[in-house]
Formats: structure tokens, sequence, C-alpha cells
């Protein structure tokens, strides 16, 4: 798997009234919050980070490597139900209480390695911080979206989705402004009455239980038309 660096620039104002800037990092699988190194699994990425600037959020891989589009297991650490399970953790900015909140058990199809990959991914939060939201293998043509407390409990799946948003702001037919502030733009599949299928993107309440309104295929397209601003992109 290739080693990727994320950074997320957060800014503080010092007492002196001068902005120091740090960044939450991923770097050759390990936790970065400014210079200060977090985890040290080499299993670590996703980091997001709470709004209270308290916790960050990341996923944790299964042991062992891909090579190209293949995934081996640690010998001797093959699990017994043929499935690699990856996991949702919590750490505090400053090193302290790392620990694992949600272990995805469902994979989607068969990995070509022969074993099932379990996938937890695409973690996004409420603008408050009071919902941690993310995506899970379940299907073949669709992740399955999750919604738990900061701390881990109540977490239950809410239905399909696919790359996932929760909106900061928007601009409404009327120009208000942070109307839909919460809400969820997902990409679900769905299909066409005489045959085929389709994946567009669609607005629901922050449950998932009410659709509001299809936005279409072109994230980039309806991004600009309603002026939405993102919680990952904050």
């Amino acid at each position: 798997m290739k080693k990727l660096i994320i950074c997320l620039s957060i800014v503080f104002v010092c007492a002196n009234g001068f902005a120091q800037e740090k960044s939450l990092s991923v770097k050759d699988g390990n936790i970065f919050y400014g210079q200060k190194q977090l985890t040290d699994t080499g299993r670590d990425r996703g980091a997001v980070l709470h709004p209270n600037g308290k916790w960050i959020y990341f996923v944790r891989t299964s042991k062992g490597r891909f090579v190209g589009e293949r995934f081996y297991p640690v010998d001797g650490q093959v699990p017994k139900d043929g499935i690699l399970k990856e996991e949702l953790w919590r750490i505090n900015t400053n090193g302290s209480d790392e620990h694992m909140l949600y272990r995805n058990s469902t994979a989607a199809i068969d990995h070509p390695s022969g074993y099932a990959y379990a996938l937890i991914d695409n973690i996004q939060l409420s603008p408050d911080g009071d919902k941690v939201y993310f995506e899970t293998s379940r299907w073949v043509t669709s992740n399955a979206l999750n919604v738990m407390d900061p701390d881990g409990s109540n977490v239950h799946m809410l239905g399909p989705g696919n790359n996932t948003k929760i909106i900061l702001s928007a601009r409404t037919s009327d120009d208000r402004e942070q109307s839909y502030k919460g809400y969820i733009v997902t990409s679900q599949r769905r299909y066409w009455f005489y045959g085929g299928s389709y994946d567009w993107y669609y607005l629901f309440t922050p449950d998932l239980t009410n659709e509001i309104a299809p936005l279409g295929d072109d994230p980039a397209y309806f991004t600009e038309m309603g002026d939405l601003r993102y919680t990952d992109s904050r």
C-alpha cells in the first residue's frame, strides 16, 4: 500500500495575539499532532480532529500488508473466521487515552487474497461534534453509513452511503444561511424502473431518515451552486 501523508492545518491564537499553526498528519501509518508523534503501530490512517480540539479519530488497519491488490495477514495471526477487521480509534491530542471505539466485522466481498476484509473509511464529524459518522463495508455496490456518540457509545447503522459529507453551511433558494447545517450529503446506488442503475448524491436529514432532494452525480456542481461548506474542510 502506498505511503500517504495527510495534513490538516489548525490555527490557534496565542496569548500574545500571534497565530500558531499546528498540523494533524499521518506519516508511515502513524498519527502526528504538531511535532508530537501520538501512535507507533504503522497501521493508522484517516485521522480527523474533533471540533473541540481535544480528540483525534482514526482508522487502524489489520495487521499485514498489501502487495498490489492482495492483502496478506501476518504469519500466524490469521483470524479464525477469515475476516480481517479494521477498527475505529480515538486518542487525546496530548497522546493519552488511546482506545478502540468500534471494530467492523462485515466484509462486502471476499478479498482476492482469500480473506474477507472488513473496511472502515471516511470518518466525518457533525458541526458541533456531537455525532461521529463513518462508512463500513457492507454490500457489493455500497458502503454502510454509521453514526455513534463521540465516546463510541450508541453506535448504529443509518443506511447505505458512499463518499459522505456533513454540511457546515449552505445557501438555500431564498439565500438563508446554514439552513442545512448538520445535514448529510451522500451517494447511493439507485435503479431505473426499466433496468439499469445510477449513482447520485442526495441530501438527507442528520439521521438519514428523510430525503430532502436529489443533488445529481457531480459534487463539484452542486457544491458550488449551493455554496456548500463541509465539516471536513471547515
